[in-house]
């Protein structure tokens, strides 16, 4: 900067013409003459494509250099010669705007060159609507947790919009509600946005005016105001103009019409440091509709999911809450609201299941009952027996209820039980005492299931096992009827 200043004697950049636009996403090529080139360690006469990163300073340019939480513009020089400059980055340095880029193709950019810019407005256009959506934000956060929201910091590029604000705990699912649905209905008024320089002294003096704490703005200061004109903010001081829109000092670019916004849709609220929020929001008709979409993708699995039972309603659950917490592209309203779904549909299964596992139980127990009175009855000291619990139940669960019911019935007996209602083959077997040395449990179930491929274990006097294919259940139990 003093070489340029004191060495160089240039004046600084005129950069007004940043202003001179069509949020829409056009603006003209403006002509302009090439002061200074830096090659990344000394001013030079000129460069060339040979040196990777450069930068030109420029008499006029209608770049915007990046500043204020606004990313840079992004832009294409051409000299007269035809040599084209590629703007990848726009810095300010005291009042010296330098394009930060490399030349393409063949030739040299030199000092004195008379040149053309063209910004990337498409981009810029984008850049725009999340900072005008940055300053509606803001006011529906007054509007919502109160006054004392105090701005903390922001960054608005061509993706997304990053706000951090004063906030001592976690803003609520229902104020974030609100807040989204305060900036979504200031966009839908079609509010022109309005600014001018103005001297400090008189904008201070805006009732409502809403400025960062700690900043200090240049005299004169312009004034961002979407809705209300300059001029009535300025002619009326009764009227608290800030309780009813947002009105800002702000250097930056901005739509002329929050219709530009098109919508603003929420992604992420988090604490940041202590006491300090970060919301992180998307706007325009791609960003915001790509994260509404997103999160209607994901409404649909949560849909499919209320038609699972289970285990595999169980593991959807668990897959989607683990998709909701990665994926940070999809609307914050909705992903909260899936996961309420998602804490229902949990609620439910628990409940389904308990209700399941008692109607399982009565139906052991039966089974169990009407097992005991077969088990009596039989002749010999050996009972092989069926448990039906029906579709969906546990077959381990059942056969020991049962087992419980009819041991207690038939102590002197050797019991097996088997069940294949739910979907795996179960085996239980039981030995008193007595005939512990002529039988074995763990023998009796080992024959069982080695005949149909199956494991299991135990002892003399109790043993257990399954086999993964329910339709094994007859050989098993001829095999258990073939014992010893």
């Amino acid at each position: 900067v003093d070489k340029l200043m004191k060495g160089m004697q240039l004046a600084v950049t005129d950069d007004s013409l940043k202003y001179t636009w069509d949020s829409k996403g056009d603006g003209d090529e403006y002509d302009a003459t090439i002061l200074a080139i830096y090659n990344g360690k000394d001013f030079v006469d000129e460069v060339t494509s040979s040196v990777e990163t450069a930068g030109v300073v420029l008499d006029r340019t209608p770049l915007y250099a990046e500043q204020g939480g606004q990313i840079y513009d992004t832009a294409l020089l051409k000299a007269e010669s035809g040599v084209e400059f590629s703007v990848d980055d726009a810095q300010k340095y005291a009042g010296y705007v330098l394009h930060v880029g490399s030349v393409s193709g063949a030739g040299a950019m030199k000092v004195g060159e008379k040149l053309s810019v063209k910004v990337d407005y498409t981009r810029r256009s984008l850049v725009a609507k999340n900072h005008t959506a940055t300053h509606i934000l803001n006011y529906a956060l007054r509007m919502v947790l109160g006054p004392k929201v105090d701005q903390k910091g922001s960054l608005v590029d061509e993706g997304k919009l990053r706000f951090d604000f004063s906030h001592n705990k976690p803003v609520e699912v229902e104020e974030m509600r609100k807040i989204e649905e305060i900036c979504n209905q200031q966009i839908q008024k079609a509010f022109a946005i309005h600014h001018r320089d103005v001297p400090l002294a008189k904008a201070e003096a805006i009732n409502g005016l809403r400025a960062v704490f700690g900043e200090k703005y240049p005299d004169p200061v312009r004034v961002v105001s979407v809705g209300p004109s300059i001029d009535n903010l300025l002619g009326d001081g009764s009227t608290a103009w800030g309780a009813q829109h947002s009105i800002e000092f702000c250097g930056g670019t901005h739509v002329q019409n929050t219709t530009e916004i098109y919508k603003f849709v929420l992604l992420i609220e988090e604490g940041i440091a202590k006491g300090v929020r970060r919301i992180v929001a998307v706007t325009g008709p791609q960003a915001a509709v790509e994260a509404t979409l997103k999160g209607k993708h994901l409404y649909s699995e949560v849909d499919e999911a209320r038609t699972l039972k289970g285990a595999l309603l169980e593991k959807r659950i668990g897959d989607l809450r683990k998709a909701l917490g990665e994926d940070k592209e999809v609307s914050y309203i909705a992903k909260k609201d899936m996961l309420v779904e998602l804490d229902n549909l949990k609620v439910g299964q628990v409940k389904a299941g308990k209700e399941a596992a008692k109607e399982m139980e009565k139906k052991a127990r039966q089974s169990g009952e009407e097992l005991s009175e077969e088990a009596k009855a039989c002749a010999g000291d050996a009972f092989v027996g069926v448990v039906d619990c029906g579709a969906g139940s546990d077959d381990g669960k059942c056969v020991g209820i049962a087992m419980d019911i009819v041991a207690k019935a038939a102590p002197e007996k050797a019991i097996f039980l088997a069940s294949s209602a739910g979907g795996k083959l179960a085996v239980l077997a039981l030995v008193p005492k007595a005939l512990i040395g002529k039988m074995s449990a763990k023998a009796w179930t080992s024959k069982a299931l080695d005949n149909v491929g199956g494991k299991g274990g135990g002892k003399d006097d109790r043993a257990q096992g399954q086999c993964p294919d329910p339709s094994k259940l007859e050989e098993a139990l001829a095999a258990a009827r073939a014992y010893p």
